[in-house]
This record gives structure tokens, C-alpha cells and sequence, in this order.
């Protein structure tokens, strides 16, 4: 019988491949479910685009809506990249954030595609990635209400406005602007109206001095 030592090169060999796949199958169904959307979107169509049969696919993904929820997190992990380790945004920082996070959008067109698609086809009653908007909602507005939380108590912030109403327009902006964008791309600076909004709003928020 083979040693654990001896038998260790072999598995991490197949680790890499493995991970290698999962990520173009990752790709290819970000391009696949922004196109056709979720239900128009097959897995033997995904599969052939990195020269897999479907098999090859549920070997990675066991079912579909497991690869949609993939792509999803997916999505949501590249865009958590700028945030800061270890620690809450505070004060006007999580408008900097939402800044760059757009700005990084219009670099990324299928995903934010994609995410707007299946987001209205989840607005259906058992949708499979209905609960994953929810989340993610969820964490858009955690974000913020953290954020401006830690800029009032820090003396930042002013403490006398409805930052619940505040979080609203945030995202409402930000959802607008891309549903304009995605379909007009060149009609639309979509960086520069939010960072027009976002300079507006610190002006509005910032405890005067």
C-alpha cells in the first residue's frame, strides 16, 4: 500500500486541474445564464463551450441550480475584493466603496448582465436563486447601515437624518443607473453619475464643521 507521502503529489497534481475546470465552467455559465437566463441556459450547452459533455459538468456541479448559486457567489466574492479586512467600512469609506464597486462593474458587463436577468426571473415564487437576491440585498444594505453607523458615532457623520431612507436611494441609484446602462452601454457614463451622486450625498451627510 501506497504511503500518504507517496500517494500526496498525486492528489495535489489533480487538485489544479480540477480547480481549473470549475473556473471555466464558472466563465462560460456567467456568459451562458446572461445570455439566455437561467431557465434558457442548459447544462449541455454550458458543457460544450469548454468541451465538456454534460456529465463533465455535474461531476463539478452536481445540479444546475448548484452552478447558478456558484456563479452568483462568484460574482459576489470579486466584488468583496476592495472591501477591508478585519473591519466595518465607516462613514463616508462605504461610499467609496459603492464608487469603486460600480466602477468595476462597467469592467465586467456579463456578470452585471446576468445578475439583473436572474434577479427578475427570482422575483418568481420558488425561483432557486430567489433566496440568494435576498442575502444579497441584505449584505448591500448591512453594508451601509454599518457604515454610516460607525461615521455617526465617530462624529463624521450628522445624526439627525434617516439613514434607512439614505441606504434606499444608494442602492436604488446604483440598480438604476445599470439597468440604463446594460441597455444602452455607450449612451451612459454610469461611473461619473453615480460619483456625481455619491460626492452629493457626502456633502449632505457629512457633519458640518
Amino acid at each position: 500500500m501506497p504511503t500518504a507521502h507517496e500517494t500526496a503529489p498525486h492528489r495535489r497534481g489533480s487538485y489544479a486541474p480540477g480547480q481549473a475546470a470549475r473556473a471555466r465552467i464558472l466563465d462560460a455559465a456567467t456568459e451562458a445564464f446572461g445570455e439566455h437566463g437561467y431557465r434558457g441556459a442548459s447544462l449541455a450547452s454550458i458543457g460544450r463551450m469548454v468541451g465538456m459533455t454534460q456529465q463533465g459538468v455535474l461531476h463539478h456541479f452536481p445540479t444546475k441550480p448548484t452552478l447558478l448559486l456558484a456563479v452568483l457567489e462568484e460574482r459576489d466574492r470579486r466584488g468583496q475584493l476592495t472591501w477591508p479586512e478585519g473591519r466595518a467600512f465607516s462613514g463616508t469609506e462605504v461610499l467609496d466603496a459603492w464608487d469603486a464597486t460600480v466602477a468595476d462593474n462597467v469592467e465586467r458587463y456579463g456578470l452585471v448582465r446576468l445578475a439583473h436577468v436572474l434577479g427578475a426571473e427570482a422575483t418568481e415564487e420558488g425561483h432557486p436563486a430567489r433566496e440568494y437576491f435576498l442575502r444579497h440585498i441584505d449584505i448591500g444594505r448591512t453594508m451601509l447601515r454599518e457604515g454610516f453607523a460607525a461615521g455617526v458615532a465617530s462624529g463624521e457623520l450628522r445624526d439627525d437624518l434617516d439613514y434607512e431612507l439614505v441606504i434606499r436611494q444608494v442602492i436604488a441609484m446604483s440598480e438604476g443607473l445599470e439597468n440604463q446602462w446594460l441597455i444602452d452601454p455607450d449612451g451612459i457614463d454610469i461611473v461619473a453619475c453615480f460619483h456625481d451622486f455619491t460626492r452629493a450625498l457626502r456633502a449632505r451627510i457629512r457633519r458640518p464643521v
